[in-house]
């Protein structure tokens, strides 16, 4: 078994700190991952034996973690919150600790909960103290907590059962409560716990609870002016949720209504304006029709100016934007985005053609998506204003004997990567900002591509793009590219955006890799081009997952006639959506049409493979334009 372990190291050894020899811990990792063996064949002598020679290892922890951990039903608190006490910057004994608290919960043992609990953002934890509050003589005291937990606006775990069945019991359980829950769990799209909890009221609150969520369900119910009929704040409440409901899918119609609604029922203006304004938004957005002067007049919060100002820009209706962004207030007026959008209205209004230019010019001296557009529609290349400055080795050196980035890089060494990152962004809180920098640099240094650019980015080291945008797997990145013909720089971006560079990284929907490769997809792109067909442990292979990424992309690419932004798009949502999208957008301009993609997570996923593909392109000094002469215009299917 120790021959054999050697031998697994040989490979892990060789990660030096700095490249420095990493001999001094070769011994210490080999017998840590022997130890961790014994206690896994539950040979528990071997393991302690073992344990006792890592003394001065900085993993040592981890072994009395793992031993308490596969004992933990049998353990003492003594020896739990011992372990918790000598260890308070260790990420795992806050893990242990908590599911020790949970298995004290699920065995009813409810004075050990109330002495050693602490404060939690977990709701089963929460529930289990309140139970152990209420079973040793604080009832009140637990039944008063429980309220909050209770109109949560999403269902709780099973742990809180007990005690929302203890509470229903109480005088604070009422009708009003029930109804303020329905209605959050409906805003946050609970539909089976206002499904539920329609069966605690009655009378009244029940009949608009119904009508409540049947409007919700089919908004179309509330034209039906007769069946709605407003005799109090409930009936009200419904009336107004599903003609909010009703102008996100028929303006038209739901104006309709509204008009029929105020002619039979008088509302407040608190009531009416919400309504009056999201119709006003609505019209501007699909139909081209834009405030009245009298309801420019009208004083309106900034999200009101700002919608409608979205909307203008879909439209390309310039005036019409000009003015809105001027009626934002200053701080949002001023940011990146609604500068260029302001410059691009005054320009096809021919509205002082110097402060146009003024405004371009200084977007076009910051780094970012809008930053590069102004540039390039002034002629003028992206600046990157990237720093020159790097940590010195002796601070890299100094910050290594951090005891939290010390254990996260040999739990790395020793293939724990998630206790590494545990422990590491654990250290960082710890750090100020000059030091999250170097930490961002040792991160490279050591290959730990994504831990790099994700520890720069909270160290807002925005200036340093070598950790920001490393030029990480660059050699099968420039080989896909020859295969493809698509631009390195675009490639690197792609796999920037989907997963900061990680080989390693899985997404909840299953996608893997650094370009994000559904298994189906990679299947599929793999029949197109006749390569080997992976199965998804292959999509981990850097080489592979970028081969079929880049595939998939040149695809695309080859289906929406080399336009980035619309295949980018595709790779984000697919191509059904993007089809749908680009139905009616022939001949807009690509800016305009990137603004109206109506996903947020989309948008902002074109808008960053742009900037993204310009930055590469800077970094590896090939040409990279944030717009190629064929992306201006959207061009037909």
């Amino acid at each position: 078994m120790r021959s054999h372990l050697l031998l697994l190291w040989s490979v892990v050894a060789s990660i030096g700190l700095l490249g420095s020899p990493s001999h001094a811990n070769y011994e210490q990792r080999a017998t840590y991952f022997e130890a961790r063996e014994k206690l896994r064949q539950g040979n528990t002598a071997g393991f302690r034996k073992l344990a006792r020679s890592l003394e001065n290892y900085s993993l040592r922890p981890y072994l009395t973690y793992y031993d308490l951990r596969s004992r933990l039903r049998r353990a003492s608190s003594e020896e739990v919150m011992a372990f918790v006490e000598n260890n308070p910057s260790l990420p795992v004994a806050n893990l242990l600790f908590k599911r020790w608290l949970r298995l004290l919960g699920q065995r009813r043992d409810w004075a050990p909960l109330r002495k050693y609990y602490a404060p939690s953002a977990s709701a089963d934890l929460n529930c289990y103290y309140l139970r152990s509050l209420y079973h040793t003589g604080d009832k009140e005291n637990a039944l008063d907590q429980t309220t909050d937990l209770w109109l949560a606006p999403i269902s709780q775990p099973a742990a809180c059962d007990p005690l929302f069945a203890a509470w229903r019991a109480t005088e604070r359980f009422t009708q009003a409560r029930v109804w303020r829950r329905f209605k959050d769990a409906l805003a946050n799209n609970q539909m089976t716990l206002a499904r539920y909890l329609i069966r605690y009221l009655s009378g009244a609150y029940e009949q608009s609870a119904k009508k409540y969520y049947a409007v919700h369900v089919k908004p179309k119910k509330i034209t039906q002016v007769i069946d709605f009929k407003i005799e109090n704040y409930l009936d009200e409440s419904v009336v107004l949720h599903g003609l909010s409901r009703l102008i996100v899918k028929d303006s038209t119609r739901a104006a309709a209504a509204w008009s029929a609604y105020q002619a039979m029922y008088t509302f407040e203006p608190s009531a009416r304006a919400p309504v009056d304004r999201q119709l006003a938004v609505a019209f501007a957005r699909k139909q081209g029709i834009f405030p009245t002067d009298q309801q420019r007049k009208a004083t309106s919060p900034a999200s009101f100016a700002r919608d409608i100002a979205q909307a203008a820009v879909e439209q390309q209706r310039w005036a019409e934007a000009f003015y809105w962004i001027k009626r934002m207030p200053n701080d949002l007026q001023q940011e990146p985005r609604w500068q260029y959008w302001l410059a691009r209205a005054a320009e096809k209004i021919l509205i002082d053609d110097t402060t146009t230019h003024e405004i371009f010019r200084d977007l076009a001296k910051q780094r970012h998506y809008y930053g590069f557009l102004a540039a390039q529609h002034i002629g003028l290349s992206g600046r990157m204003n990237a720093t020159t400055s790097y940590p010195s080795a002796t601070a890299l050196l100094e910050l290594q004997r951090h005891p939290g980035l010390r254990r996260s890089i040999e739990l790395f060494a020793v293939n724990d990567d998630l206790n590494g990152r545990r422990e590491w962004y654990a250290a960082l809180e710890t750090m100020n900002e000059e030091q999250k920098v170097i930490a961002a640099e040792l991160a490279g240094q050591l290959g730990l591509i994504a831990l790099s650019i994700r520890t720069a980015n909270l160290a807002q080291a925005t200036d340093h793009l070598h950790l920001r945008f490393p030029l990480a797997f660059e050699i099968p990145f420039r080989r896909a590219s020859m295969r493809t013909g698509l631009p390195t720089a675009l490639l690197m971006a792609i796999a920037r955006q989907e997963s900061a560079m990680d080989s390693q990284a899985r997404s909840p929907a299953n996608a893997r890799g650094l370009m994000q490769l559904l298994p189906t997809t990679a299947r599929l792109v793999s029949r197109r081009t006749q390569l080997p067909t992976p199965d998804s442990t292959n999509l981990y292979d850097p080489n592979t997952n970028i081969t079929l990424g880049s595939h998939h992309m040149a695809w695309l690419m080859s289906r929406y006639q080399d336009q980035v932004p619309l295949a980018a798009a595709a790779y984000n949502a697919g191509e059904r959506r993007v089809d749908r999208w680009i139905k009616d957008a022939a001949g807009s301009p690509v800016d305009v049409w990137i603004e109206t993609i109506p996903f947020r997570e989309t948008r902002n996923y074109v808008k960053n493979v742009l900037a993204f593909r310009h930055v590469y392109g800077a970094r590896l000094n090939l040409s990279a334009p944030m717009l190629d002469a064929t992306e201006v215009l959207v061009l037909p299917l």
